[in-house]
């Protein structure tokens, strides 16, 4: 009977205090909030990120999903709704630890692997990355050279991978890196070229 009733006060205290909050408007308070947070639309990312990039051409083949800060270092993702392609964009706090040069020289092998073992406990974890050729294609107004790579992530539902990592400039001339990748097998190209020629 005792246990009875302290239960009975319990969920009386309970029942006040969920009035009590409701009555002060917090309840209401907490679920614009999350709801707020749930409803991040492209155009909001779009025009969050327009210090970096101007993505507001980016037609609707393609979301916009996330606008992200990693100790100091900004990160862009897109997606191709159809095939699930990502193309991610990166403005590193340190814009020389992958440049331009570095991308078309003959080590750049050698300079991957080190960026990855300086950021291996970011939010995607690299395993490895084999650089399989060198090429460039036409974005953000400019010709960007990128190596096509094969690697393996550890953190993600995707395991094997492919794409193409490349360097360019925005219009205050900070470096960018550029990441497209899908899962082996499922990259394309054309793909890419058709997201980044609409970036400014």
């Amino acid at each position: 009977m005792k246990g009875c009733l302290s239960l009975v006060i319990k969920l009386l205290i309970a029942i006040l205090i969920f009035f009590g909050l409701v009555h002060l408007g917090i309840i209401d308070f907490i679920k614009n909030k999350i709801q707020e947070h749930n409803t991040v639309t492209k155009e909001h990312i779009i025009d969050d990120t327009k210090d970096v990039i101007d993505l507001s051409q980016i037609n609707e083949e393609y979301s916009v999903d996330k606008n992200l800060k990693i100790l100091k270092n900004r990160m862009i993702i897109a997606e191709h709704k159809a095939t699930g392609q990502k193309m991610i964009i990166i403005e590193p706090k340190n814009e020389n630890i992958l440049t331009k040069e570095d991308i078309k020289a003959d080590t750049v092998q050698k300079k991957i692997d080190d960026t990855i073992n300086k950021y291996k406990y970011q939010v995607v974890k690299f395993d490895s990355v084999k650089v399989t050729k060198h090429g460039d294609f036409e974005g953000l107004g400019q010709n960007i050279p990128y190596v096509k790579i094969e690697a393996k992530i550890s953190n993600l539902p995707i395991k094997d991978v492919e794409g193409i990592l490349g360097v360019a400039e925005n219009e205050s001339g900070k470096n960018l890196i550029l990441l497209s990748v899908n899962e082996n097998g499922k990259y394309s190209q054309i793909i890419t070229d058709a997201f980044f020629e609409k970036v400014k």
